[in-house]
């Protein structure tokens, strides 16, 4: 069984996915293995797919035939088809850094998922590397319901924190929406302080397009995972409040924080344009 199987949806993604898998499989541990999912691809996503897992036996193809299925059933498909111990997330057009892994196991001892910083590129931008900036357990649940700080590509998580085949919702925004959900059910995650994936920007992307924020603010799904989070933090239901409300109990639950550093990022959080996107 291996230790680690990092799932890969892929739908024409020919010209990223050697980049993306070939980096992956060089920080990955040897008892490891990587599952890419070629999403009725039109391009030559399934010949690339299909010669890296000649050139390396951890990798292992899926195909999807017919209709396109979308990234969160694909990753869904791919945790099912998986037993290993932890289950990691890349997109296909990212690049994994080559110290992604290092100490997993230490880093994973008290928790159900980790992630980490991106470093941006693409799209015509400067290289961007962030400052550190981590989150504690104690942080993230606080965090998650002002706004979404963990990249999805960063994901390590215990196969016993997640829900198999059923991990994910399809929709808008489906990795913040399951963030929201773990937390919400008591899961220690955290954010660490050192980037170990380098984010790809194109046009082409879903958070790209104009309508992405308004689809995300009115999903039913993410609003009742925002709802259930803020539940769970304490608040009364989001219906039942004002705005105003929100926000005063929100800025007592920061003071009640018991680390000073967390305090500080969390409440930074609050002051982004994109910050509380489900308020009513």
């Amino acid at each position: 069984m291996p230790r680690i199987s990092v799932v890969i949806p892929a739908h024409n993604a020919g010209g990223t996915l050697r980049s993306s898998v070939r980096s992956t499989l060089f920080a990955l541990p040897k008892d490891s293995e990587v599952l890419i999912y070629d999403d009725a691809s039109t391009d030559d996503t399934r010949d690339v797919a299909d010669r890296l897992a000649d050139q390396d036996s951890r990798v292992k193809v899926f195909v999807g035939v017919g209709r396109n299925i979308g990234a969160a059933r694909a990753r869904n498909l791919l945790i099912g088809e998986s037993d290993s111990e932890f289950v990691a997330a890349l997109d296909a057009d990212d690049v994994c850094l080559p110290n992604r892994f290092l100490g997993f196991e230490r880093a994973m001892r008290d928790l159900d998922l980790l992630f980490a910083p991106i470093v941006r590129f693409g799209a015509g931008r400067r290289l961007h590397v962030p400052r550190p900036a981590p989150l504690s357990p104690a942080a993230l649940p606080l965090a998650l319901f002002i706004i979404n700080p963990l990249p999805q590509s960063t994901m390590l998580a215990r196969r016993g924190a997640l829900n198999g085949s059923k991990t994910y919702v399809h929709g808008p925004a489906e990795d913040y929406e399951l963030w929201m959900r773990l937390a919400a059910e008591g899961r220690r995650i955290r954010l660490a302080s050192v980037a170990n994936v380098a984010y790809r920007h194109h046009p082409s992307q879903a958070t790209a397009k104009s309508s992405y924020t308004s689809r995300v603010s009115r999903n039913p799904e993410l609003i009742r995972a925002w709802s259930a989070l803020g539940e769970s933090l304490g608040l009364p239901a989001a219906w039942t409040v004002s705005n105003e409300e929100i926000s005063t109990i929100t800025d007592q639950l920061i003071a009640a924080l018991p680390r000073g550093s967390d305090r500080r990022r969390v409440h930074r959080l609050t002051k982004l344009e994109s910050a509380f996107p489900f308020l009513h």
